[in-house]
C-alpha cells in the first residue's frame, strides 16, 4: 500500500489529475515529468507512510510552477482547488529551487517539516537518477562534465541534510545521506 494507493484522498486525486494535464508533454533530466512527481510522492509515502494528504498533493505538484499554464493563476487554483497548505509548500519548493538556480539566497528553512520532507524527496529521486545515469554512462567523466552545476550544488545539498536532518524521517535522513555521500565519492576526482 502506498499514498497513491485507490482509494485515494480526494486531495490527492485532484491533484494527480492536475499533475497529469500539466506535466503532459514536459520531461525531468529526460523522463516524463509526471513520473518524476509520481516517484517523488512515492518516495514520500516510503518515509512517511502517514503523510497528510494536503503533503502528498504538494508533492504531486512541486514543479507545478514550470508546467501550469502560463495565464494559469497557480495560487488561486491550488487553493481552490486543494488547500492554502498546498500552493505553501509548492510556493516554498520553486524558491528552493530558484535558488539553488543561482535566483535567490539559498537557504534551509527548517521551521517547516512538511516543506523539508517534500524537499528531501524531490532531492532522494533527483540524485537517485543522477547517479543512476553516471553509473551507466560509458565515459562517467564526460557525464559529469554535463552535470557542472549539479556538482557545484553539492556542498548546498550537504548543508540540507544537515540542517533538515532533525526534522526528517530517520530514513529519510538516512537515504538521502547516502546518496549525497555516493556524490561526493564518485564526482571527488572531477570538482
Amino acid at each position: 500500500m502506498t499514498v497513491l494507493t485507490r482509494p485515494r484522498h480526494r486531495l490527492v486525486a485532484e491533484a494527480l489529475s492536475i499533475a497529469r494535464v500539466w506535466c503532459a508533454g514536459h520531461s525531468i533530466d529526460g523522463a516524463p515529468a509526471l513520473g518524476h512527481a509520481v516517484e517523488v510522492a512515492l518516495k514520500l509515502g516510503e518515509h512517511a507512510p502517514d503523510a497528510p494528504a494536503e503533503l502528498v498533493a504538494a508533492v504531486l505538484l512541486h514543479d507545478a510552477p514550470y508546467f501550469a499554464p502560463p495565464a494559469e493563476d497557480l495560487d488561486a487554483t491550488l487553493t481552490a482547488r486543494l488547500s492554502p497548505s498546498v500552493a505553501r509548500i509548492v510556493r516554498a519548493l520553486e524558491t528552493e529551487h530558484q535558488a539553488l538556480a543561482g535566483q535567490g539566497e539559498p537557504r534551509t528553512r527548517t521551521d517547516d517539516d512538511w516543506v523539508l520532507q517534500a524537499s528531501a524527496a524531490d532531492k532522494i529521486v533527483s540524485f537517485t537518477s543522477i547517479l543512476t545515469q553516471a553509473a551507466s554512462s560509458h565515459d562517467p567523466h564526460a557525464y559529469w562534465h554535463t552535470r557542472r552545476p549539479f556538482l557545484a550544488r553539492l556542498p548546498r545539498f550537504r548543508s540540507f541534510h544537515t540542517q533538515a536532518s532533525a526534522h526528517l524521517p530517520h530514513t529519510m535522513t538516512a537515504e538521502l545521506g547516502r546518496l549525497i555521500d555516493t556524490a561526493e565519492s564518485m564526482t571527488a576526482r572531477i570538482r
